[in-house]
């Protein structure tokens, strides 16, 4: 009951917004209607093309404005943007360095808006608190030299949580691995734990809880002490746990790379316990979507082994894969009501049927250039914002 009164809040405070990684709920759905499949020979119109730096950051868009961020001549940008004319508002650019590894580097995380205020995180630790109309600073910290912080290998990519007027955020500490600020002020009201930190965002179970997926494995906390409540083991080669974990009722599906596969966990029990486990899919970083008790998501590693990924439909209640097809590298997946919408890592943008029998495909078309491009798609108010990792942002009209 606490959590559907705490769902109906974020829909009644948000409305028909995206306000941060992942949407309201962080599950990567749009209950938006309008989304336009019957293409036939007809491409979407491009309503407006930016260029915003290097990077992953995905777009975020309130009151009319789209906002990311991306990295260019040693310097992340955040972008406030216009949302149907692609004009410029505002910028806030800050020094950082590119940090490739292994892959192009720039901006990780996707930035949060809550009542007005906008949180920027970067992958180094600097972290701000800006007016979200007009991009003026409220208060900064630095997750490495004010709490101790341990960046990931990667750096910090998980995006803040805001839960009423509490900030969360993950710094790996051994001396505090989550802490929570007041989110108007950016004072500490609490810090616990000692895991190093993953790549996921904090986000909120069926129970009102916070949930963790570190380095450790998906851990969940209260939210007025931040006590740990339960905790469930689930270690990755690296500490690359990436993919946002996706709610089953109280059960909670989480998944990995590097060969240690999935497992649905219920949390339920006072010790969780794995329901089923499977090495047959391994989401490395994108989540999955969730249509009934069937699950889609796209299966593989980055690397040498990104041409054997595969989107994939799975029944949640035991793990069984029901179809795959392959075309889509390591790309991502929304859901749009009953369509799922895969962009590619070489930039071709899917729709497809969410359908547990067989892959049905509804449209195609190349909207973006390059490759390792891994941000997910944003649906919202009939516009589909897109971006590649060398920070192309395309916002086509979708909506019919």
């Amino acid at each position: 009951m606490k959590f559907l009164l705490f769902f109906l809040f974020l829909t009644q405070a948000y409305g028909n917004t995206w306000p941060n990684f992942g949407g309201p709920l962080r599950n990567q759905i749009s209950d938006e209607k309008g989304l336009k499949t019957n293409w036939e020979e007809e491409e979407p119109k491009r309503l407006w093309e930016l260029n915003i730096g290097l990077g992953y950051s995905s777009i975020i868009e309130v009151g009319g404005f789209a906002y990311t961020q991306g990295h260019s001549e040693g310097r992340n940008t955040l972008y406030c943007i216009d949302a149907l004319t692609g004009k410029e508002i505002w910028q806030h650019s800050y020094p950082c360095e590119k940090a490739p590894k292994f892959f192009d580097g720039g901006s990780r995380a996707t930035p949060t808006i809550a009542n007005g205020i906008l949180y920027l995180g970067s992958h180094e630790g600097d972290f701000y608190a800006l007016d979200a109309k007009s991009g003026q600073i409220l208060w900064t910290k630095n997750l490495v030299k004010d709490f101790d912080g341990r960046r990931p290998m990667w750096g910090y990519s998980g995006s803040p949580l805001v839960v009423e007027s509490k900030l969360i955020l993950e710094t790996g500490s051994a001396s505090g691995s989550l802490v929570c600020l007041d989110a108007q002020k950016g004072d500490l009201i609490w810090r616990v734990g000692g895991n190093e930190a993953g790549y996921a965002s904090p986000m909120l179970n069926s129970k009102n809880e916070i949930l963790i997926f570190n380095e450790f494995g998906i851990v969940s906390h209260e939210i007025l002490t931040g006590k740990v409540i339960k905790s469930y083991q689930h270690k990755t080669r690296y500490g690359i746990n990436a993919a946002q974990p996706m709610l089953y009722g109280d059960r909670i599906l989480i998944s990995s790379a590097y060969g240690k596969g999935a497992a649905l966990v219920d949390f339920t029990k006072r010790v969780p316990t794995a329901i089923w486990e499977s090495e047959s899919f391994s989401c490395q970083m994108a989540s999955l979507v969730k249509k009934g008790q069937y699950g889609f998501g796209i299966h593989g590693q980055a690397g040498g082994r990104s041409a054997q990924s595969k989107l994939f439909c799975i029944d949640l209640a035991t793990g069984k894969e029901k179809w795959s097809e392959k075309g889509f590298g390591l790309g991502t997946v929304l859901l749009v009501r009953d369509t799922l919408v895969i962009l590619s890592d070489r930039g071709e943008l899917c729709l497809a049927e969410a359908n547990n029998r067989q892959f049905i495909e509804l449209a195609r078309f190349q909207v973006l250039s390059g490759k390792n491009n891994w941000t997910p798609p944003t649906y919202l108010n009939g516009k589909m914002h897109c971006r590649n990792s060398k920070g192309n942002w395309v916002c086509l009209k979708m909506g019919e």
